[in-house]
């Protein structure tokens, strides 16, 4: 049988509850006597932002639906500890029977982590329990914290958690309670097993910088070295420590203009230099107290990482990097994504704060050899290398290839499925692999340095990015130069020479031209003389010489016969269409255009079809024919569309559009154009059978 025990009364100051008395017996103050705890420590008034994740704790701390926790979590020196504090002091109101603040070590240099049972006791300190009735036994002093919350509307802000076995102990079930946990980490047991929320700090706003740089300088001198504060939100990526920092080695050297503090900051190598202050803070050491508790293999992972050259690092790119495979890849990304030193910036990629970054470069120089760090680079750029090559050649098959460096790893290479996907990926990639071609460059690795910029040149085409174009053949070229290889410098004097004609450099190209013909005089590479003479060709059309374009075409069309390359032929025909339609001789013009469609046909060059597509609704034009051309760029549209060429598709599309609405159109037929044009415009994921129905005029062409 069960006896239960009771007292009865407005007040029990001490209880006693006794069975069998084997041990001390504890005196438990009543909690009328004790003070109401408000043990928060004090924060920077200098506090910024943050009113999206205050709104959010806020919500969490008024909703009575059981005993919650909040885990507060973000990278390194983000100001968790400051926010958990700052919307401690303004939510005061909800928790009238007190605030706790403990502090569990979780990283902190000079100290060990607070132990569970520790941590159980410094609550107990926090909410004024004497010495001398806490009980001895862990358990006991669970049981005692427990009943002592219960019931009572506390906060609870648990900082500095390194994992959540640290913390469990600190969370009551009380519906009154709400506990605000603060980590480095992002603390996955807490969530599954607890139920915790999660408010993850972020790097501030531009707006939000700008306002602390004020807080800590003063509006007018904000006012006044407003191209230092900007230059200085820049370098800081929103980083609200570095930012404080900044400003506060400004602030205390008024003489000291704040652009020279930038300044050391915007040199990669000084930068986290920049960030330390004697006495106050090292935002090296800040970023050390997580490097320094990584596992060996996620440390090692965190340094070959920060060798890469880009801004998003996929999972097949740090298996080569790393020397793993896709799984093990995967979950040292993971780790290092909850552990906050990287951060996904793209569905399938992680990236460094560029701080972070920095730390993790000096990290790998100091702790891996000059080989091992060269292997590690190499390994990428032969992964991006491949897996670009992989991509182009689906978006133009019609390209000779070249010889490439083997590859290393082909285990990583993912095959796209058609067209679309290359171009999806290097959608995303393309950044990556321009960023891997300059790095060779800088590192004098020459056969990566022309390699790379080569199965770029079609997707830098098809979205007309000319410059980056020019930028690296110039340093292919010079590489193949020391390479001695005159073979592919003149296939790469071509490709330049294209990128700077369709940029309006058509003096230059024409120079290119001509170096890749001397190169290949004598030479057995007839297809390459072609090209390069086609290439000729038509940067002289562009250029007004009419005649020499004209030679040079009929001299690459002869090539490309004895060749037998369909393709050369049927691109030369073209040439000698626009060159005809410009001499005044619209004829000679669609005979050419003619055999250039029946040509690509032969190939299947949808590329060279689109094209033949604008110029014969030109001439359809020139002809009157009106419902003709509107066919021809129909046609234009889509083929332009399916090659991902949307550069060409959206101007076909502006003709199109122009060339009804110069007739007698119903309202509906031209908002749709109005429509397609937009989308093409704003470069907006339409698929083909969208576009289509979005340029088709019912009840006729016109």
């Amino acid at each position: 049988m069960t006896t239960w025990n009771s007292a009865a009364g407005e007040t029990i100051a001490a209880l006693v509850q006794a069975g069998v008395v084997t041990g001390g017996v504890h005196l438990h103050d009543g909690p009328a006597h004790r003070p109401v705890p408000h043990n928060l420590p004090p924060t920077t008034h200098r506090f910024t932002g943050r009113a999206e994740e205050s709104a959010e704790l806020t919500r969490l701390a008024r909703a009575r639906d059981g005993g919650r926790t909040c885990v507060v979590d973000g990278p390194p020196g983000i100001g968790k500890t400051a926010f958990a504090l700052r919307w401690g002091d303004s939510a005061r109101d909800l928790f009238p029977d007190g605030q706790v603040y403990v502090d569990l070590r979780g990283f902190d240099q000079r100290r060990p982590p607070v132990t569970p049972e520790d941590a159980v006791r410094l609550a107990l300190d926090a909410l004024h329990v004497p010495t001398r009735s806490v009980p001895a036994d862990p358990d006991g002093r669970l049981v005692l914290f427990r009943s002592l919350v219960d019931g009572r509307r506390l906060l609870f802000v648990v900082d500095n958690a390194r994992d959540s076995d640290q913390v469990r102990p600190l969370l009551p079930r009380s519906p009154g309670a709400f506990t605000v946990v603060t980590s480095r980490h992002r603390l996955d047991g807490l969530h599954l097993h607890h139920g915790a929320e999660r408010v993850v700090l972020r790097p501030l706003s531009d707006e939000d910088a700008v306002l602390l740089l004020r807080r800590h300088l003063g509006g007018e001198r904000v006012a006044a070295e407003r191209p230092a504060v900007e230059r200085a939100v820049a370098a800081c990526a929103g980083h609200p420590l570095a930012l404080s920092v900044i400003a506060a080695r400004a602030a205390l050297d008024a003489a000291h203009p704040l652009s020279a503090v930038v300044a050391e900051l915007e040199d990669r190598h000084a930068a986290l230099d920049a960030l330390r202050m004697t006495d106050a803070v090292d935002f090296r050491a800040v970023l050390a107290l997580s490097y320094d508790h990584l596992p060996a293999e996620p440390a090692a992972a965190f340094r070959a990482l920060a060798l890469h050259p880009g801004t998003s690092i996929g999972v097949s790119a740090a298996a080569a990097m790393t020397g793993s495979d896709v799984p093990g890849a995967r979950r040292v990304l993971a780790e290092l994504d909850r552990r906050h030193l990287l951060e996904p910036v793209s569905p399938t990629g992680f990236g460094f704060h560029h701080l972070t970054h920095a730390y993790a470069g000096e990290r790998a120089h100091l702790s891996d050899t000059p080989a091992h760090r060269s292997a590690t680079v190499r390994a990428l750029l032969n992964h991006l290398l491949h897996a670009a090559n992989r991509a182009d050649r689906l978006i133009n098959d019609h390209r000779r290839p070249v010889d490439l460096e083997p590859c290393a790893r082909p285990d990583l290479l993912v095959d796209p499925a058609d067209r679309a996907e290359a171009i999806a990926w290097f959608a995303a990639e393309y950044d990556n692999v321009l960023a891997a071609a300059c790095a060779a460059a800088a590192d004098d690795l020459h056969p990566y340095t022309w390699q790379l910029p080569w199965v770029l040149s079609n997707f830098a085409y098809l979205t007309a990015r000319w410059q980056d174009w020019i930028d690296t053949h110039v340093r292919a070229v010079a590489a193949t130069r020391r390479l001695g290889e005159r073979a592919v410098e003149a296939r790469l004097l071509q490709s330049l020479a294209r990128a700077e004609s369709e940029s309006g450099a058509h003096a230059d190209a024409v120079g290119h031209y001509r170096a890749a013909l001397d190169l290949l005089a004598g030479s057995d590479d007839v297809g390459g003389r072609a090209n390069a003479l086609n290439g000729l060709g038509g940067v002289l059309l562009r250029g007004g010489a009419h005649a020499r374009a004209s030679e040079a075409a009929r001299q690459a069309l002869d090539l490309y016969a004895a060749l037998g390359d369909e393709t050369g032929v049927a691109s030369t025909h073209g040439l000698l269409g626009r060159v005809s339609l410009a001499a005044g001789r619209p004829a000679d013009a669609a005979r050419h255009h003619g055999l250039a469609r029946d040509w690509y046909e032969r190939s299947g060059n949808l590329y060279g079809l689109a094209h033949t597509a604008d110029c014969l609704a030109g001439l359809d034009l020139a002809a009157g024919d009106r419902a003709r051309a509107a066919r021809h760029l129909r046609t234009a549209v889509e083929l332009h569309h399916r090659v991902g060429d949307l550069r060409h598709a959206t101007a076909s599309c502006r003709k199109l559009r122009a060339l009804l609405l110069s007739g007698p159109l119903p309202a509906a037929v031209a908002h749709r154009l109005d429509r397609a044009v937009a989308l093409l415009e704003d470069r907006a994921p339409t698929t083909l059978a969208d576009l289509l129905a979005l340029i088709a005029v019912p009840g006729g062409e016109e």
